[in-house]
């Protein structure tokens, strides 16, 4: 097996327990190596640090699949899966849709698994977990041997890691239960596996807040925080996305759930609609802020900042008195405190005295470890207009 060994210094992160290794990290490879194969990593006096998929395109060269001398596996990534639904089911967590595996944060770096009833989806974002992907349909097809098994990987991480997407589609929709809603599930289109589960309990929540509101979802998608809302009592909805696809399976969804009736949607760019909306002189009592990552590069933060206060301030605006704000980011690099601050200018600037009700954040089947910050990647804040 191949080695690489980290320059002096480099392995302070990895032993205080993160595992990600960067190639401006590495002193040297030395021996026989594969892309996508397992190699150890060493610290720069030749002392064993853990052992992962060596990946030669990408700037994060290597994850640690394991700190302790054992074989990287089928065998392992088997006894991952199991800790990791066993997890779920002892928090209670399984259901008609959740996660099965997050990536860092259930010991195997790369691999996403989602489940929609009978259905795992597989989602590989590193090289070595797509040169590797029988390992996880053979523990898969172990963990639900009556179930299916579905690959979509990710065409972003594909390129940068340097491997062919694998992007499997299955003709027959599915409908899975949500709370006290149910939605449509097309696999093989749309964004992430199907539905964005990371959002399942926020969604929940924020519905049980809606009775008698009027509210606008904003970047609504699939519809799924106006259906919760609806169902749970809302006066009414008007959904925004620039997306004609997603606004047609929000459509969907709102018919599944019996509430088109009191749903309006409208297709255009979010910062123009917010801004048209408060042109008019809307008011509403409840406003969910859901937008896609506005950077996924340290780099561009500060852009992404400003568009988040942006929309943030433009909601403030429509908010009647009392009314409520759920506000998002799903970028690591905008941290929680920086995601607060950024909403307290734009409290600030919108003249609108602003109560922070709670802190909001990924669905526990999406856990973050205390060592790995980037697996707490989405943040949010309950506010209310006083």
């Amino acid at each position: 097996m191949a080695t690489l060994i980290l320059k002096r210094g480099a392995e302070r992160r990895i032993r205080a327990g993160h595992p990600w290794i960067y190639r401006g990290e590495v002193a040297d490879l030395r021996g026989s190596w594969s892309a996508g194969a397992a190699v150890d990593v060493t610290d720069s006096a030749r002392r064993f640090l853990g052992r992962g998929f060596y990946s030669p395109r990408a700037t994060l060269v290597c994850r640690l699949l394991t700190r302790v001398d054992e074989a990287v596996d089928g065998a392992l990534v088997k006894r991952r899966l199991e800790a990791a639904l066993q997890y779920r089911r002892v928090a209670g967590l399984v259901g008609s849709a959740y996660r099965v595996c997050w990536s860092e944060a259930d010991g195997l770096p790369g691999l996403v698994v989602d489940r929609y009833g009978p259905v795992s989806v597989v989602q590989c974002l590193t090289l070595g977990m797509a040169r590797h992907a029988d390992w996880v349909r053979d523990a898969l097809g172990r963990l639900f041997p009556d179930g299916e098994i579905l690959r979509l990987d990710d065409p972003t991480a594909a390129r940068i890691e340097g491997f062919e997407p694998v992007r499997e589609t299955r003709e027959a929709e599915l409908i899975v239960d949500e709370g006290a809603g149910c939605f449509a599930v097309s696999l093989g289109a749309g964004h992430k596996t199907g539905l964005y589960l990371d959002q399942r309990e926020n969604r929940v929540l924020v519905g049980s807040l809606a009775r008698g509101r009027r509210m606008l979802d904003v970047f609504s998608y699939a519809g799924g925080f106006a259906c919760h809302a609806l169902l749970a009592g809302a006066a009414s909805a008007l959904l925004l996305d620039s997306s004609a696809d997603a606004l047609a399976q929000a459509r969907r969804n709102l018919g599944l759930n019996g509430v088109e009736a009191r749903a309006t949607l409208r297709e255009g760019n979010a910062f123009d609609g917010l801004r048209e909306l408060q042109a008019r002189g809307e008011r509403f009592g409840l406003v969910i802020l859901d937008p896609p990552p506005f950077t996924r590069h340290k780099s561009a933060v500060e852009a992404a900042a400003r568009g988040y206060k942006e929309i943030n301030l433009r909601a403030l605006r429509l908010l009647e008195p009392g009314g409520l704000l759920a506000t998002f980011s799903c970028s690591h690099h905008v941290t929680p405190a920086l995601f607060e601050d950024i909403c307290r200018q734009a409290a600030g600037d919108a003249a609108v005295p602003t109560r922070v009700l709670a802190t909001l954040t990924q669905s526990r089947d999406h856990p973050v470890l205390l060592k790995i910050p980037e697996t707490h990647y989405l943040t949010g804040l309950l506010l209310e207009a006083v």
